[in-house]
């Protein structure tokens, strides 16, 4: 057993300034606790720092292969917030009430580290020693306090290749569904600049559906999950992860059934990220029956639409940006209630809207298999890591490269 503190190096960010972020694209970009993601870092929303000044801050620079926390509110519901820092994250810099964790004993590999701070033994102790209630948080000394079993460097690396073999497929079925996502939108906006279009209300064309409220009772194993806002991706799409197990009551219109769309009534990100963007739920491998949360409302087609059209008028940047102009609150965004009916939603005749919807029919297919392929992958992933890091699962060394 090793103590983490005795082969880790732990440095927490700096507290820069507002007044010093830059606008520029080019410029780096400052990693805050909202864009650790779980397992990845997610920038959406990111603030930037002026590049000709990244040599005075060396010490806050991130490299591949850190593992980084959020070290204040640091779990999205029952999970902590860590990411594995990767080729595209770099160059970018800490920000204070994040810490980023690097080995400094031989004895400790990077990517082995990924792994522990991965673990659900690293979690439930994270969650066990957090400390305050309006903001929990955690210390450094906390952290450095966890033990964990370290097997020789040559088992860490076949560890870390076996689990990065299955993060990799799992990554480029990601790709491969946000290049789908951007082939359908482009698809979308082609067919409304070619054609007739006419403008009416959405509340005319489609019905919304509130999801339900429910109590943290009710959140138990159960073959029927909610669809909650962490199923909302900050950067669009749709996230298996943010399902919760759900024994409540609930109306059968508050059901989402495979292919039906979801729109984010709420936000809790300071660039208000998420409210009003419409997401597709693909079926669950996981869960027989699908309920919207209270944070989400179903919007169902009227009058014959087909759903593939309605899905790219709510996931289209008009949609979002009208959403964004209504919302009201500061530290949790609300959704005005008018803000999807009385939105002018671009019409095309209704057999353009069907060319369009069996255009990209075979593309939401694929987006759906590559959806399920991934939550095998997790759960086989998840299933592993406790197996591996333990010691009951062994695997070999040989062939893999130091």
């Amino acid at each position: 057993m090793t103590r983490l503190s005795d082969v880790v190096d732990m440095t927490f960010g700096f507290a820069f300034r507002s007044a010093e972020f830059s606008e520029e694209p080019a410029d780096v970009r400052l990693l805050r606790g909202d864009n650790i993601g779980q397992g990845r870092l997610r920038w959406g929303g990111a603030k930037r720092f002026p590049r000709t000044r990244v040599g005075e801050f060396e010490r806050y620079q991130l490299a591949v292969g850190d593992a980084v926390i959020a070290m204040d509110r640091p779990w999205i519901e029952a999970g902590l917030k860590y990411s594995v820092v990767r080729e595209e994250d770099v160059p970018s810099l800490l920000v204070q009430r994040v810490a980023r964790l690097r080995t400094k004993s031989d004895s400790l590999d990077q990517g082995f580290l990924g792994a522990v701070i991965g673990s659900a033994e690293f979690t439930n102790y994270v969650i066990g020693v957090q400390t305050g209630s309006a903001v929990p948080h955690i210390s450094g000394g906390q952290i450095g306090d966890f033990e964990f079993e370290l097997p020789d460097v040559g088992e860490q690396r076949a560890i870390t290749a076996t689990l990065g073999a299955l993060d990799d497929k799992i990554e480029s079925n990601r790709h491969a569904a946000d290049t789908l996502v951007a082939l359908i939108s482009a698809l979308f906006e082609q067919v409304i600049s070619s054609h007739e279009v006419v403008y009416a209300p959405l509340g005319e064309l489609a019905r919304a559906v509130n999801g339900r409220s429910y109590k943290s009772s009710e959140l138990q194993e159960s073959s029927t999950a909610l669809v909650t806002l962490k199923s909302v991706d900050r950067n669009g799409g749709y996230k298996e992860s943010g399902l919760k197990p759900y024994t409540g009551p609930h109306k059968p219109e508050q059901e989402v059934r495979p292919g039906e769309i979801v729109v984010a009534q709420t936000d809790l990100t300071q660039g208000a990220e998420i409210v009003g963007r419409g997401v597709r739920v693909p079926r669950s491998g996981r869960y027989d029956t699908l309920v919207a949360s209270l944070d989400l409302a179903i919007v169902r087609p009227l009058a014959g639409m087909p759903v593939e059209y309605l899905h790219g008028l709510l996931s289209s940047e008009a949609f979002r940006q009208h959403c964004r102009a209504h919302v009201t609150g500061t530290t949790v965004l609300h959704l005005a209630k008018d803000a999807m009916p009385t939105w002018s939603a671009p019409i095309v005749p209704p057999d353009e809207q069907e060319r369009f919807a069996e255009s990209v029919r075979p593309m939401l297919a694929r987006m759906d298999a590559l959806s399920e392929e991934s939550a095998r992958l997790v759960a086989l992933r998840d299933a592993l890591l406790p197996e591996i890091l333990s010691g009951r699962v062994r695997v070999p060394v040989e062939g893999v490269v130091p």
